[in-house]
């Protein structure tokens, strides 16, 4: 009889332990189980192209131009489906005594509420002139690349986060700039005495009407440009932040796109709209080609059309940057939840223990 009852103590006891054991380990399952990064990526190529295809519908846009305000508009309208906050940043450009240009850079947001900004940003205006190609030199080109394909990526990169939204810990800034492409470029200028990325320039000058600076943080500028031509190879830039660098290019890899993020890329400084947010202290990417020597040999030339662009490409473009965003910026619990947590179950096993010695003397 007394060695029956020591056997079922020994037994109840490991069963106590049992108990505990399990409670620890779901608690902790449970949070792992929450900041995994397997995911299914929704981004839609085709709807990238054909958002690419409506701007060459309209022509040129270019600054001063029909098509460029009726571009506008359709930007405007199309990321109003997905943003719960769109601005019309409104400025206007007069050099000397040429005309004046009323341009516009459309802000898209979504989660406002959140105290952390990512801002993904294009360019939407095409060159005036076509001083790169043989021919009609001094014609505006179609743009489908340079500046159609960051666009097509942004709107539909805004249809696929705002389905997300409430998995994310931050903002996400869609900003379609202006006025980026109308510079001096083998002896001429898209728009007569224009630099280059002008509206970006305007838009940080600006920025402080966007947002609250006491209480928000932006946290990166992921500038999209020249994405979606044929054969995507995207560069080291320069003036890119190493680590945001590292971040979306281990990213596209991970997701099999080694030929599009190379481990040792061609390094190249670039006169981008991503300059004018480096110089506000901002973490930026520019994610751009080699549009000099690289493969794609259709910058500023009328070549840049629908004929050459790859929805491949801009399905890299796009997964790659769905996936980043829904990683890096994914809702989690905050630290003091996680120990809470922890000894919360930690507690709650001493509980079961306690009482159930308690109970056996």
């Amino acid at each position: 009889m007394g060695k029956d009852f020591l056997r079922s103590r020994r037994i109840n006891r490991n069963i106590a332990l049992m108990i505990v054991l399990i409670i620890s380990f779901n608690s902790t399952q449970t949070l792992v189980f929450v900041t995994s990064d397997t995911i299914t990526l929704d981004f839609d190529e085709n709807n990238a192209y054909n958002h690419i295809s409506t701007q060459l519908d309209f022509g040129f846009r270019v600054p001063g131009t029909t098509a460029h305000n009726n571009c506008a508009d359709w930007i405007t309208e199309q990321i109003q489906i997905h943003a719960e906050e769109v601005v019309n940043h409104k400025f206007s450009i007069q050099i000397g005594s040429n005309p004046k240009y009323y341009c516009q850079n459309i802000l898209g947001k979504i989660n406002p509420e959140k105290k952390k900004i990512v801002i993904l940003g294009a360019h939407w205006d095409s060159r005036n002139v076509a001083e790169k190609d043989s021919f009609n030199q001094s014609q505006p080109i179609p743009g489908a690349n340079d500046g159609g394909s960051g666009v097509g990526v942004l709107i539909e990169l805004a249809r696929v986060l705002s389905l997300y939204k409430d998995n994310l810990d931050c903002q996400i800034w869609f900003l379609f700039i202006d006025a980026e492409d109308q510079g001096y470029s083998y002896g001429m200028y898209g728009l007569e005495f224009w630099d280059w990325s002008e509206g970006s320039r305007f838009f940080v000058d600006d920025i402080d009407d966007f947002y609250d600076s006491n209480s928000e943080t932006i946290d990166s500028f992921i500038l999209l440009d020249m994405v979606g031509g044929t054969d995507l190879q995207f560069i080291r830039e320069a003036n890119s932040d190493t680590r945001l660098h590292n971040r979306i290019f281990s990213e596209g890899q991970k997701l099999g796109y080694s030929s599009a993020f190379p481990e040792n890329p061609t390094i190249m400084s670039i006169i981008d709209d991503h300059i004018a947010f480096k110089d506000a202290g901002i973490p930026v990417i520019d994610l751009i080609i080699d549009f000099v020597n690289g493969e794609w040999e259709y910058h500023h030339t009328h070549s840049d059309n629908l004929d050459n662009i790859d929805p491949e490409s801009l399905k890299i473009t796009g997964q790659t940057i769905e996936s980043y965003i829904r990683n890096y910026y994914a809702s989690s619990f905050p630290i003091w939840v996680y120990f809470a947590t922890i000894l919360g179950s930690g507690a709650l096993a001493i509980t079961v223990l306690f009482y159930f010695f308690k109970k056996r003397k």
